[in-house]
């Protein structure tokens, strides 16, 4: 007996290592995965990179996991609406164009998170750039002019003046009889940087004055048709 008390004990000692070494592998099984689960990649990112006020486009995004997890895709935007938050693909549309309808172009951040079930994430992010296509032709135009002829009913007559455009106000000045106009303008669609219509707000009046307009980047031609008049501007800078 006393030579097989060692060897009893030997053996429940090995027993208690083997049960000891069972339960530390079974807790560790998740730390485990967790320590050898690889984040999504994201091989696809679809953005546009300009939209118009009050567009609506589509976001996509594309990814994969190196375990084939399943992906949880969320989107968020710093402005406009989002038709869902969740998906591969989305809808967004632009903020809307102010009362104004002329505003200079906004940037919109778009970010995108994917995670795995092992809660690995990756993310990606890409700036939209929201226009107003009025507001583009109209600091196209802006600058200073000089009056270089007018015709009247057909007839070219001799006339001073200059005229000075900012992307929603305006002045002009006619030497020959000594008129002064200030006001804002309005260019209506369709239109373009080549031509288009003009309403024209002189004076702090409610009803415009129309005129139409053709440019080719020096020279701007302005015809009111309601008197047949047209004014041809030389664009000083």
């Amino acid at each position: 007996m006393k030579i097989l008390k060692p060897m009893l004990y030997a053996t429940r000692l090995g027993m208690f290592l083997f049960l000891i070494c069972q339960l530390l592998i079974f807790s560790s099984c998740d730390q485990y995965e967790s320590w050898t689960n690889d984040p999504p990649e994201i091989n696809t990112f679809t953005v546009p990179k300009e939209v118009r006020y009050g567009e609506s486009v589509t976001l996509k995004v594309g990814a994969f996991d190196p375990e084939n997890d399943e992906l949880t895709y969320i989107w968020e935007v710093s402005a406009g609406a989002l038709g869902a938050e969740q998906g591969t693909e989305i809808q967004w549309t632009a903020p809307a164009l102010p009362d104004s309808e002329i505003a200079p172009d906004q940037t919109i951040t778009v970010h995108v998170s994917i995670r795995d079930k092992g809660e690995e994430t990756v993310s990606k992010s890409a700036a939209i750039t929201v226009y107003s296509k009025s507001y583009r032709v109209a600091e196209a135009l802006s600058g200073s002019y000089e009056l270089v002829r007018t015709q009247l009913a057909g007839e070219t007559t001799e006339a001073f003046g200059s005229m000075r455009l900012t992307t929603a106000t305006f002045t002009r000045e006619y030497q020959s009889d000594g008129a002064f106009f200030f006001g804002s303008y309005k260019l209506i669609e369709p239109f373009d940087a080549q031509k288009g219509t003009i309403y024209w707000f002189s004076d702090g009046n409610t009803e415009p004055i129309v005129s139409t307009y053709t440019w080719d980047g020096e020279l701007l031609v302005l015809f009111w048709t309601a008197t047949s008049t047209g004014h041809v501007y030389q664009k000083l800078n």
